[in-house]
Formats: C-alpha cells, sequence, structure tokens
C-alpha cells in the first residue's frame, strides 16, 4: 500500500467534528426497516430495527445493489448476472416487477430531487442513466473499468463512480451527464458514503486496504489506512468519524479523518461488508456475508449489541423510514 500523504489543515480543519455530515440512507433506526440484499439467497431479508424481527421477500437470482426512491417506497435491486432490476414496494413488501436491462447492472442510485436512477454496468465500464417510471434508458457514459459504487451529490450535481479496475473515481456532472474527471485513489475502489452539502467523499479500496477521501471542489486526495479489503463504509452524522467492513481482517474499525487514523475496532467475523448508520449516530448495521446475519453495533462504546440471522449471503443494505 502507498504511504499515505500528510493531512492538509484545511481539510483537518473542514472536518472537525459536525463538519463532515455525510448522509446515510433513511431516516431514524426506531421503527425503520432495514431492506439487507442477500446475493446468494436470493431474497431481501427486512428487519425491523425495534423488534429485530425479520421478513423476507424472494426475488430474481443473485441481487446485488440496492436504493430507494426518494419517497422511500420504492427500493430498486441490481442483478448483475441476470442483466435484470426489480422494482419493490417497500410498504407491502412486494414485488412490483423485474426488468431486463442487458449488461452487468451492479449499483444502483436515485436522484432525490427527480427519481431519476442511475445504475453502473460493471462489464461494460459504462454508467446508465434510467426514467425511473418507465426505466427506459435516457444517457450512456462510458467511465472507468469495471464501475462498482455509485454516489449521489444532489446539492452540487455531481455523481460519483468507483472505477475498480482502473484504481480511479469517476467525477460525473448531471446537468450534462459528462466526465468531468477521473481521480486516481487506491487500489480498486468499490463503496462510497458521500453527502448533499460535505467538501468530501470518502471511498473505501479494497486491495490497498485504506479509505480515499476526495477533496470535491480541487479533488485532492487524502488516504487513511483502514483494514484487509475493506469493502463497505458510512460516517457517523453527529461526529464525522468513519466506519469502515473490512472483509478480510473480520473486523469494523472506525476511522477519525482529523487525525487521519484508526481510533477503534471491532471484531466481528462472518466477513462484515456493508455499514449503515442510523442518522442519530448511536447504532450501525453491518453485514456479515459469511455468517448470514446482520450484526447491530453501538458506536459510543463501538460494541456489538445483536446479531439478525437474514439470508444467505447478506451484501448491502438501505434503511428505510
Amino acid at each position: 500500500m502507498k504511504g499515505r500523504p500528510g493531512w492538509p489543515s484545511r481539510i483537518a480543519r473542514a472536518l472537525l467534528p459536525g463538519a463532515l455530515l455525510l448522509a446515510t440512507q433513511g431516516a431514524t433506526a426506531q421503527g425503520a426497516s432495514l431492506f439487507v440484499v442477500c446475493q446468494a439467497g436470493a431474497e431481501i431479508s427486512v428487519i425491523d430495527t425495534e423488534h429485530d424481527t425479520v421478513e423476507r421477500i424472494g426475488v430474481a437470482k443473485a441481487p446485488a445493489g440496492i436504493a430507494l426512491s426518494p419517497d422511500g417506497k420504492t427500493a430498486y435491486i441490481t442483478h448483475p448476472d441476470a442483466s435484470l432490476l426489480t422494482r419493490i414496494d417497500t410498504a407491502t413488501r412486494r414485488v412490483i416487477d423485474t426488468t431486463r436491462l442487458g449488461g452487468q447492472p451492479f449499483a444502483v442510485v436515485a436522484d432525490p430531487a427527480d427519481g431519476t436512477l442511475y445504475v453502473s454496468d460493471w462489464s461494460a465500464d459504462t454508467v446508465y442513466r434510467l426514467d425511473a417510471a418507465t426505466l427506459a434508458r435516457t444517457g450512456a457514459l462510458k467511465v472507468g473499468r469495471s464501475p462498482a459504487g455509485l454516489a449521489l451529490d444532489a446539492h452540487a450535481r455531481r455523481l460519483y463512480s468507483a472505477d475498480r479496475e482502473s484504481n480511479a473515481v469517476s467525477v460525473i456532472d448531471l446537468a450534462t451527464f459528462s466526465r468531468l474527471a477521473s481521480v486516481p485513489v487506491g487500489q480498486a475502489p468499490y463503496a462510497f458514503d458521500a453527502g448533499t452539502d460535505a467538501r468530501f467523499i470518502a471511498v473505501a479500496n479494497v486491495r490497498s486496504g485504506d479509505v480515499s477521501l476526495i477533496d470535491k471542489s480541487d479533488h485532492s486526495v487524502t488516504r487513511i489506512a483502514a483494514g484487509r479489503m475493506p469493502y463497505g463504509l458510512a460516517i457517523a452524522p453527529d461526529t464525522g468519524r468513519i466506519l469502515v467492513a473490512n472483509q478480510q481482517s473480520g473486523t469494523v474499525s472506525r476511522l477519525d479523518p482529523v487525525a487521519g487514523r484508526e481510533t477503534g475496532s471491532v471484531r466481528l467475523g462472518g466477513s462484515p461488508e456493508s455499514v449503515v448508520i442510523s442518522p442519530d449516530g448511536r447504532r450501525a448495521y453491518v453485514t456479515e456475508w459469511f455468517a448470514d446475519a446482520v450484526a447491530v453495533l453501538d458506536l459510543e462504546g463501538l460494541s456489538v449489541l445483536a446479531r439478525i440471522p437474514v439470508g444467505t449471503g447478506p451484501r448491502t443494505m438501505a434503511l428505510v423510514p
């Protein structure tokens, strides 16, 4: 792994607690539903976060990515191996439809402004723009190799694509649907946490074992060491600290962006994959891919409160109010 450059003082000032408010999906965890994409089990496990009960929704094979419509009423699920996109009514917990998109649709995000969908195609090195109502393709943009995670900054009207095999992040202007820049980061960038007003976006680099913070104004990059094979991350809304799920280490590490280092970790095992933090910053939910469970963490003490059994191979999640 390349050495981490020095932490610029201007970045440190911007990342003081409360300044970096990168949003997780959903509202408060109390009374909310956590939609968990279980890839091997071909299902969505829905956790009632107040009672820790689970309801299961069968879907097409090998689901991977998930996004919510702006009103939270629809969940969009990608199926890269089957070239499909599934829509689920989050209230009735029923599949609305499953549509063939072609290629390998991987990540999906919805624009909170108008619901427009953006989907990365892993095999075509392309990001597609889709009409949310019809799922018709309204745009296609070439990015780097093997685009994985997507993140949308509604305030700045930017879309970010983690181009895993290019070791870079594409910056896309939503107004023109054009690629503004390709920003070198660590090795194999995969998953983001990004917000509407933050100055920075964070991306987990799977092969180099670190997290890159990209300055949105000048695209400068600062890297912070994490565990082995970081696959998912989320940023606490109250402190700005970053939680990283390190798959090969079997840990969740807590990174302090001001100090530029890890300040704590908790061992989970089961190949932790993705992280969602409740907006009150009190709890985090972590998928344990090989354990077929979701771990519930207390963030104050960085300890495990519970493990909730879900379907086989849980990967990504979305918190629905």
